[in-house]
């Protein structure tokens, strides 16, 4: 597995970048690292994971 740093972890709300301190970058990482690594057909060598949840629009 290709440990990404914590520090490149990164949260935005609405477009808003909400801060993290070390410790939740850490869990966030590690967290999402293991959610990927459980998908099949994931590269071995990750360099950036992006994940965007949108709310569905309301008709």
């Amino acid at each position: 597995m290709n440990d990404l740093k914590p520090k490149n972890v990164s949260l935005k709300v609405n477009n808003r970048e909400i801060p993290l301190n070390a410790f939740v970058k850490n869990i966030v990482s590690k967290v999402v690292e293991g959610l990927v690594d459980s998908l099949d057909k994931i590269p071995v060598d990750k360099t950036k994971i992006e994940i965007i949840i949108e709310s569905e629009e309301k008709k």
